[in-house]
């Protein structure tokens, strides 16, 4: 009888210390993944960094190239993207453009004429009385 039951004792020993062998093994693949995620939390933190750099970087060469070009539309067709894709970029980068067209209509605006100035286009000295005075 008791050589029976040392039996069933050693048979559960043996099975608890399967068991704690499993759950060790289960502890040790639970702290793997875990590892593993926070690694994977990072690389996609440093991605998203790495991407918001990027998108503001060609946000601003597509500022420039419109700026240059004087309009955004003509820049995205320069840089083969639409130019709603174009719009949208600059504006989450919180950037605006200051296009030739903008730029060009507010030089362009001829100051008033006098009308003797228009008629009396040979005349040397200047019809302006501040600057007469000067």
């Amino acid at each position: 009888m008791e050589t029976r039951r040392a039996e069933e004792r050693e048979k559960l020993e043996r099975r608890l210390a399967a068991e704690v062998r499993v759950m060790e093994a289960n502890e040790a693949n639970i702290a793997e993944f875990l590892q593993a995620d926070s690694e994977l939390a990072a690389a996609e933190a440093e991605l998203r960094v790495i991407t918001e750099r990027s998108a503001k970087a060609k946000a601003t060469a597509l500022a420039a190239i419109a700026e240059r070009v004087g309009s955004v539309s003509g820049a995205a067709d320069l840089v083969e993207i639409s130019a709603a894709k174009a719009k949208t970029l600059l504006r989450e980068a919180g950037l605006s453009v200051g296009t030739k067209k903008a730029a060009s209509s507010q030089e362009s605006t001829p100051a008033p004429a006098t009308p003797d100035a228009a008629t009396d286009e040979g005349r040397t000295e200047p019809s302006d009385p501040a600057v007469m005075s000067a």
